[in-house]
């Protein structure tokens, strides 16, 4: 038995595409929170993703022989409504109910976690495309792979426009995967009913919606929220364009969280005067100053102790600052000196003509490319320029009670090598972290002793709490690991990022060098064994999903919210596929030649993108411009992404449920290694300018092999 129409399938396959969109932007989402907002995560939760789902295209063409395809079908649907559900909950349940809170995961476990949560609905999803392209093949007597890639591209569309801007704003996402249950128990009883519309379909209708509602009346957000803090009581959830923030309290004491880290506490008074007094004491009459976040608590009140102009407070996520404003002691911010900008202060400072005494850059650690951006020598240089000629810059990073490992004395020395080709004095002043103090004019370490001269009363820094040299010689010790090795940490080539990353690795004991070479010998097992179309489908698929990393992590560093808009971004990614599989294959030949050349355009493509980037971070064009050319490069990589797909499975001549099976398993394997190899190799090592220039080259020699081989090969 068959389903009964094309309609029905299209339908469904619509259904499929609109679930697995928003179900990834949720899990991607889900994992960049959990694993505090690293890009290498996208890479690997993408590779997994693809792999799994190539994996059910690969076992979906042993579908041709199910007898009971309607039932099938209605058991498919079933389970892609409730298995995005269990998956979430699984995510929250494994990585706090048997995970202390606070711990680091390691790399093999974010690997194999993922891909052991994803791994049930990415292997559904792909099977169901190998089984809806026979089946509509079937029905019209032709090779109708491309209208299912396409109807499922556009479900995708559709999907992604929906959540990005209308479920994302109104409901948590527990709540949207709900609607998604739903939605999918709703077209099996549908389908159900068209094709069979007995006793039986009803009886079953009434079970599932019994289920559903079942399903609904279960508070799943608040059982996740309990098993991440327990023994904490949450006061308030929301999701920022950095993240989720939650507040919990204890004892009257409130507790900020953002992506499941602590970011601050009520009474922190030893790092806030840390913070504001180690720079502030050292200039002689500061007046004007500059505060990159964490102002909303203790470090407003200490800045105020000082005879100031003005303080100018640039607070990057304006969630945070709404639910600290509410939970918080902020009334130090009603002061009239303070002015509060809610704004990029990289993107602010551009047009910005104010000069300042003081730049406290109040961030954690590098640990992603949205924070080492204000780490890199071009903002350094940016500030140069907004400073008086005897100004400040502090900023610091995470000491240790011991010794720096390897990966912490580079990073340190990268940070010293990189502020000292700005600025002409720099020291690294030691206490809860590390600080770096750099300035055209005189700093000190003498912290005691400019305290005692300047009279700020403080509980912590004070001479009778510090012993001045102690710190000179901690300061010693630390500046002792600074090498004649020069590191320059830039936008676009992300060293201090790549730095921690490495020592994740390391403490994961996760060797990169390894892992390269077991990644180059799977290539090098597949790439033979792919027939010529495959191959190029390998490639492209390679490079697109490489370049679209590429552009996540290049709207990263310019914007560093890609939190909030990489689901828009994927979903144009998509609006390319679909326009590329169902409309631009048909301006083109269907052979060899043609094949080969548009794995040309996509080498020239990948080297032109680069090129692009560097110009429009240096010139600063205004923001509709540069988001104007982040979706466009998303757009293009899609068309010619789903161009290649359509005119790749036409050039076959195979089963229908092999060709399906073949085509998009070798696509997604492509866009998996992409993923990982990209974000865990290429990038690091290379950084975006590079990686560009080498998924170019790739292009061009898999166009050349192409080529040659169709002045000699037939198409099987």
């Amino acid at each position: 038995m068959r389903l009964s129409s094309e309609n029905n399938i299209k339908f469904s396959v619509f259904i499929i595409g609109f679930t697995t969109m928003i179900t990834q932007i949720i899990l991607l989402r889900l994992f960049l929170s959990i694993f505090n907002g690293n890009e290498l995560i996208i890479g690997i939760v993408l590779s997994n993703w693809m792999i799994l789902t190539a994996l059910g295209a690969y076992l979906g063409r042993r579908t041709k022989n199910i007898e009971n395809k309607p039932l099938f079908v209605f058991i498919a649907h079933l389970l892609m409504g409730i298995l995005p559900l269990l998956t979430v909950f699984f995510v929250f349940y494994l990585r706090y109910a048997l995970f202390p809170t606070g711990v680091i995961f390691n790399l093999g476990q974010i690997l194999f976690g993922t891909l052991l949560l994803m791994l049930p609905f990415c292997l559904l999803s792909g099977i169901l495309f190998t089984y809806f392209s026979t089946q509509i093949s079937v029905l019209g007597y032709t090779n109708q792979i491309n209208n299912i890639y396409s109807f499922e591209a556009i479900g995708s569309i559709t999907g992604g426009i929906i959540f990005n801007f209308l479920l994302i704003f109104l409901f948590n996402s527990i709540f949207s995967l709900k609607l998604l249950m739903i939605i999918n128990f709703g077209t099996a009883l549908y389908l159900s009913y068209k094709i069979q519309g007995n006793s039986t379909t009803r009886i079953v209708g009434i079970a599932t919606i019994l289920l559903a509602g079942a399903v609904m009346m279960i508070d799943i957000n608040s059982i996740t929220l309990n098993l991440i803090y327990n023994n904490q009581k949450i006061i308030d959830q929301k999701d920022s364009a950095y993240g989720e923030i939650v507040v919990t309290e204890i004892a009257g004491q409130y507790s900020f969280f953002e992506n499941g880290t602590l970011l601050y506490s009520n009474d922190n008074t030893v790092e806030f005067e840390e913070d504001i007094h180690f720079a502030m004491l050292q200039h002689p009459n500061p007046e004007n100053i500059l505060l990159i976040s964490g102002g909303i608590e203790g470090t407003s009140r200490e800045i105020l102790k000082y005879n100031i102009k003005s303080l100018d407070y640039f607070e990057i996520n304006t969630t945070l600052f709404s639910l600290t404003s509410k939970y918080g002691s902020s009334q130090n911010l009603d002061n009239k000196k303070i002015q509060i900008i809610k704004q990029d202060p990289r993107r602010f400072l551009n047009d910005y003509n104010k000069v300042y005494d003081v730049v406290i850059i109040n961030l954690p650690d590098p640990i992603n490319t949205n924070i080492n951006r204000y780490y890199t020598l071009e903002f350094f240089e940016e500030l140069k320029h907004k400073l008086s000629p005897s100004g400040i810059v502090s900023l610091s990073l995470s000491s240790s009670a011991g010794l720096l490992s390897d990966e912490g004395k580079q990073l340190h020395n990268t940070l010293y090598s990189t502020l000292n080709l700005i600025f002409d004095n720099v020291i690294i002043i030691p206490g809860m972290r590390n600080h770096f103090l750099a300035s055209d004019g005189l700093v000190s370490a003498e912290i005691g002793g400019l305290s005692r001269m300047k009279g700020v009363i403080n509980k912590y820094i004070n001479p009778n709490y510090l012993d001045d040299n102690f710190i000179n010689e901690k300061r010693l010790q630390i500046e002792e690991t600074i090498t004649d090795d020069i590191t320059i940490n830039y936008d676009f080539m992300p060293v201090s990022f790549i730095l921690h990353k490495n020592e994740w690795f390391n403490k994961s004991r996760f060797n990169t060098i390894l892992v390269a070479l077991i990644l180059l010998v799977i290539i090098i097992l597949i790439i033979p064994r792919l027939h010529i179309v495959n191959l190029g489908l390998f490639t492209t698929g390679f490079t697109a999903t490489s370049l679209e990393l590429i552009l996540l992590i290049a709207f990263q560093v310019i914007y560093g919210y890609i939190y909030f808009v990489i689901g828009i971004l994927i979903t144009v990614f998509m609006i390319g596929l679909a326009i590329g599989s169902l409309y631009l294959h048909k301006k083109f030949n269907d052979n060899l030649r043609t094949y080969s050349l548009l794995q040309y355009a996509i080498g020239i493509f990948a080297i032109l993108m680069p090129l692009v980037l560097t110009t429009i971070k240096v010139s600063h064009p205004g923001n509709l411009i540069t988001q104007s050319v982040f979706v466009i490069f998303i757009l293009l990589t899609g068309m010619l992404t789903g161009t290649q797909f359509a005119i790749g499975t036409k050039l076959r001549i195979e089963t229908i449920s092999n060709t399906a099976s073949s085509a998009y398993s070798s696509d997604l394997l492509g866009s998996a290694l992409g993923a990982l190899i990209a974000a865990v190799i290429l990038v690091p090592i290379f950084g975006i300018i590079k990686v560009c220039l080498i998924l170019g080259s790739i292009n061009f020699l898999t166009g050349l092999w192409i080529l040659i081989k169709s002045s000699r090969l037939s198409v099987d």
